[in-house]
């Protein structure tokens, strides 16, 4: 069974008055009695020894009348109920005692004696050469009286001090127990998870004091090993994240670079084959006559060869290595405005295109011609996503936020439609080559991926955020261009 700590205080202090108080009692009802009845007894044996003398000096025994009035004396003060006097000529009592007392045998020694309620004392006297013996009686209650009132308010007194303590005992009870349950109440905060919360106590009491300012140092260490604990497992799947992010761009750039290969092989090919129909496509309109059926065939003919070789040189384009351009530094507001006059007449009358340009932005290291190519892609691509309905396509060239802890410069280009979007597997493989979403002959699935190299080529990054039923947004960051002096 569990009691509070002021139940508990109250239950001690009871239990050890429960034991004491008898003792005590007894103790103190010991010492009241003997020093009454020591003090009864010395009173009366010097109240007798003063009549005795008296009686000696004076000529109180020289009549009985005299006598009489001595023996009255002493029942009238002291407690007397019994006097008399015994010598030669006889006995004289006194009429005022109780006449059916008789003296004992022997006289009393103590305080109730003989069982009694009378103390008989005997005292001798010579007087004028006679021998007399002086009998004194004295009542014995009024002394019990007073030891048996002295006792009663001894027991009271011990009573009423018993319950005092029983009250001062709950009140340094509820007094400890005080910081007691707001240290119990902060500590189950703490283990709910409240870790603002202190265990600093002011309190009076040092034991306490001292014993929350240590549970309040071990809170402080549980937490910062805590904190810590948290940090290194925050920092582990940061980690983590960005190693399965490497991961998985290497794994793409491993892809696009295997592709590359295979398309770069295959447009080789391609290439050797159509220049030979190019060149004798061109070489037998020569000799037709304008307006027969045989020119307008071979016409049809080389304008799908010119075609095709378009698709190879965009091919060779995705398939090109990184380092097998010449980069420079170029104002990407200025490719912008030039690759928006090639692309604003391919766009119908319900397409809105919006341009912000940036009026001062740092230069790029890019190729130019590759660059103006990467804005009529997105651009492109952007169209296309309207699938023929009104809309926007907003091209916006401006300075890219700085990231905490890095000082490095570098320009945003942002190419945003409002068509259709895209879902998360959907943009996962935009930049795949030969992947598209568009119908069979509407495209060929390598726009984004030339996108997508010459992205890399540069040097840059490219990010992809889509909403289905919202549109997307190709945002593609550009580092700042180092200047000749910081390369020498």
């Amino acid at each position: 069974m569990k009691l509070k700590l002021a139940t508990a205080l109250a239950i001690v202090v009871v239990a050890a008055y429960g034991i004491m108080l008898p003792l005590l009692y007894g103790s103190l009802g010991d010492v009241i009695e003997q020093s009454h009845e020591q003090l009864f007894v010395e009173n009366v044996r010097t109240f007798a020894r003063l009549l005795a003398q008296q009686a000696e000096v004076g000529d109180a025994l020289d009549t009985v009348k005299l006598t009489l009035n001595l023996l009255d004396t002493a029942v009238l003060n002291g407690d007397g109920v019994y006097a008399e006097l015994r010598g030669e000529a006889g006995v004289v009592r006194s009429d005022l005692g109780d006449p059916n007392l008789r003296f004992p045998a022997q006289e009393d020694l103590a305080f109730g004696q003989h069982g009694d309620t009378v103390y008989f004392i005997k005292t001798p006297i010579e007087h004028a050469g006679r021998h007399f013996d002086l009998l004194l009686g004295f009542d014995e209650r009024p002394t019990s009286a007073t030891v048996a009132a002295a006792k009663r308010r001894m027991l009271w007194t011990l009573g009423a001090y018993l319950g005092l303590s029983m009250i001062g005992a709950l009140l340094l009870g509820y007094v400890l127990a005080r910081p007691v349950r707001r240290l119990q109440g902060a500590a189950r905060l703490i283990a709910t998870g409240s870790l603002t919360q202190s265990l600093r106590l002011q309190t009076p009491v040092r034991e306490i004091s001292d014993l929350a300012e240590d549970l309040q140092r071990m809170r402080d260490e549980l937490v910062g090993a805590n904190e810590r604990l948290r940090e290194q497992m925050q920092a582990r799947e940061q980690a983590e994240r960005e190693r399965a992010q490497l991961e998985q761009r290497l794994q793409h750039r491993e892809r696009l670079e295997t592709v590359g290969t295979l398309a770069g092989g295959i447009a080789h090919e391609f290439n050797n084959a159509l220049v030979p129909i190019i060149l004798m496509t061109e070489s037998a309109l020569k000799d037709q006559v304008a307006g027969s059926v045989t020119k307008r065939d071979l016409e049809t003919v080389l304008a799908a060869a010119q075609r095709t070789r378009g698709l190879v040189k965009q091919i060779l384009t995705f398939s090109r290595e990184l380092n097998s351009l010449r980069l420079e530094p170029v104002d990407l507001c200025e490719v912008a405005r030039e690759a928006l006059q090639l692309f604003k007449p391919l766009v119908s009358p319900n397409v809105r295109v919006h341009v912000r340009l940036a009026e001062t932005c740092p230069r790029v290291s890019a190729d130019r011609s590759l660059a103006v190519q990467l804005i009529m892609n997105l651009c492109t691509n952007a169209y296309q996503a309207l699938r023929g309905e009104s809309g926007e396509v907003t091209v916006s060239v401006a300075m890219a936020p700085r990231d905490a802890g890095d000082d490095t410069r570098g320009v945003d280009l942002e190419v945003r439609d409002t068509g259709q979007g895209m879902d998360a597997a959907t943009v996962a493989r935009v930049f795949v080559p030969f992947f598209t979403t568009r119908l069979v002959g509407e495209g060929t699935g390598l726009g984004l991926s030339v996108v997508h190299g010459i992205v890399q080529s540069f040097g840059a990054t490219i990010s992809v955020a889509s909403e289905l039923g919202v549109g997307s947004v190709f945002r593609v960051r550009f580092p700042e261009a180092v200047s000749p002096s910081d390369i020498n």
